[in-house]
């Protein structure tokens, strides 16, 4: 017994360093936008949809998951996994406009909502029901919103647009129930047919590229060469992630990878204001504020509830309470 509980303990310590590397990626991952601010951000997402596809379908092959064609005669799947890839590619999309042209704040203000957001996306298509906390949560997080709103103008947009797509990305995989891996793959085949449709028209009309103009940044490539090969290494970028992801969550409880996710947007805050030199205003100090104090009443909630499972598990393996 003493041997399963180290394993289990080595196994839980791999996987929450996956879950913290995993994190980690996204979190720098706007340095990585910026570096390419100078090509469009529509060009950009669409290169990224390309490569995405390539080292998706790379990595099924090197885990020996290759058997994801099936799911192309399967109508629900294929409307599965195109509207969960449109969904992710507006993600995408925004995500990398905002990191480029200075709106890296309401990107991770959009990623600490993500968490309350799933809980609203919980009620309303899963009819889960909220408990006394998460129901704080989402008051509070809905207060922080709407006064950013009022006092700081329309960019706000671009956190709800993130949080909600996030969201419902995760809704529509859960709602449709196939396995992760081929479904990645699938999602990863349509979208990437549909970034080289982009490709395609872009070489034959490059001005739908301005459509979205570049912004560049300080720290923009400008060799052609060293442009492409950013390009190319956003698929692996996208890869990595998803995988350390995925085995993740595979040794850790949900709570914990749930706790980890706020690696990412407090890297996105700590770089805005340090390195990008984004104003933090009031109004930002306000909404954060107010989206903290609600995730961290789920997490003592959370805790709590974990508390009375253990107690109560102890109590029943006790033989003297048994025996009681």
């Amino acid at each position: 017994m003493e041997g399963v509980a180290v394993r289990d303990s080595r196994s839980e310590r791999i996987g929450f360093l996956q879950g913290v590397g995993c994190h980690l990626v996204w979190g720098i991952m706007p340095v990585y936008w910026k570096l390419l601010s100078a090509v469009p951000a529509l060009e950009v997402l669409s290169w990224r949809m390309v490569w995405s596809c390539v080292f998706v379908v790379l990595l099924c092959a090197f885990v020996k998951r290759t058997r994801f064609l099936h799911l192309l005669r399967d109508p629900r799947a294929v409307g599965t996994f195109l509207a969960s890839g449109l969904i992710v590619t507006c993600n995408w999309g925004v995500y990398i406009w905002a990191a480029n042209s200075g709106h890296l704040l309401e990107t991770s203000i959009g990623y600490y909502l993500c968490p309350l957001c799933n809980i609203a996306f919980g009620l309303l298509v899963f009819k889960e029901r909220l408990t006394p906390m998460q129901k704080v949560a989402t008051v509070l997080a809905a207060a922080g919103v709407a006064y950013f709103m009022i006092v700081h103008g329309g960019d706000v947009w671009i956190a709800l647009v993130l949080a909600l797509s996030f969201s419902a990305y995760g809704a529509v995989k859960k709602k449709g129930g196939y396995p992760a891996l081929p479904g990645m793959a699938l999602e990863s085949l349509l979208t990437g047919l549909l970034g080289a449709a982009a490709l395609a028209v872009g070489a034959l009309a490059p001005w739908m590229w301005n459509l979205v103009p570049a912004t560049p940044d300080f720290i923009a490539v400008a060799s052609p060469t060293l442009d492409f090969a950013l390009l190319v290494g956003c698929g692996l970028l996208t890869a990595i992630p998803l995988l350390l992801y995925s085995a993740a969550a595979n040794r850790i409880s949900m709570t914990v990878l749930g706790f980890i996710q706020y690696v990412s947007p407090t890297i996105a805050l700590v770089l805005a204001v340090a390195f990008f030199g984004e104003q933090f205003t009031p109004a930002h100090a306000v909404c954060f504020a107010l989206i903290w104090c609600g995730i961290a009443a789920v997490g003592v909630e959370s805790w709590l509830a974990k508390r009375r499972e253990a107690r109560a598990e102890q109590r029943e393996g006790d033989p003297r309470e048994s025996a009681a």
